[in-house]
């Protein structure tokens, strides 16, 4: 784990050093994009996502997971930006052979920091780090009347960081579809049970920019 946050710093640097606005571009070489291109100086976003996401555990299988979010967006640059925000999570996993095959619903609050570089108006890759704020987890086996779930002790999970990459794409005005990888890892490691403790997997995400990043803003 330690040389994946390593190769994240040295990605977070390498961006760093060709993030020059354009005009200090144009300024210096007189090539590269346009002086007087725009973009919208703060952006933000609402989007839902599909997470296909597993323990590390080869005891599990993934299953189904859905989320919601919304993303507050900062440009330095037309290629060159901030983000953050806040994401309701679900990851869904089965048993594959333990605990008659049930399946684990675990629900997470998280706080994504990234930044973004955009190649071009309607593309842009993500990447760094989130925190998974643990609210509940419920298991399948029926043994409850009233909620008819098994629901875990708080202690049976914990709060996680993390690692991801995204790209995106803006497929027509505000609407985009992108695909992020994730990496989560509790600092609480279960000794005495079988619930995971760490995570990774895909999700793929659907979301709309509140300003349409190809229309040039009133003013910049």
């Amino acid at each position: 784990m330690f040389r994946v946050y390593v190769f994240l710093i040295l990605i977070f640097t390498g961006f760093f050093s060709f993030s020059q606005g354009n005009k200090n571009l144009y300024k210096q070489y007189r090539t590269g994009p346009d002086p007087d291109s725009f973009y919208h100086l703060w952006n933000y976003s609402f989007y839902g996502r599909v997470n296909w996401i597993n323990s590390d555990q080869d005891y599990t299988k993934p299953s189904i997971g859905k989320g919601i979010g919304f993303a507050i967006q900062k440009l330095n640059s037309k290629t060159f930006g901030w983000s953050t925000g806040i994401e309701f999570n679900q990851i869904r996993y089965q048993y594959d052979g333990l605990l008659n095959n049930s399946s684990d619903n675990t629900n997470w609050l998280s706080f994504p920091l990234t930044i973004r570089l955009y190649p071009s108006r309607k593309l842009f890759f993500e990447i760094g780090f989130k925190y998974h704020y643990f609210l509940t987890a419920k298991n399948s086996i029926t043994n409850n009347p009233i909620t008819g779930t098994l629901k875990y002790p708080n202690e049976s999970f914990g709060n996680t960081f993390g690692t991801l990459i995204t790209i995106q794409y803006q497929v027509w005005k505000r609407l985009n579809i992108g695909l992020q990888y994730q990496y989560m890892k509790s600092n609480k490691i279960n000794t005495v049970s079988i619930q995971p403790s760490v995570f990774d997997g895909l999700s793929l995400k659907l979301g709309t920019f509140i300003k349409n990043p190809l229309k040039r803003p009133e003013s910049n």
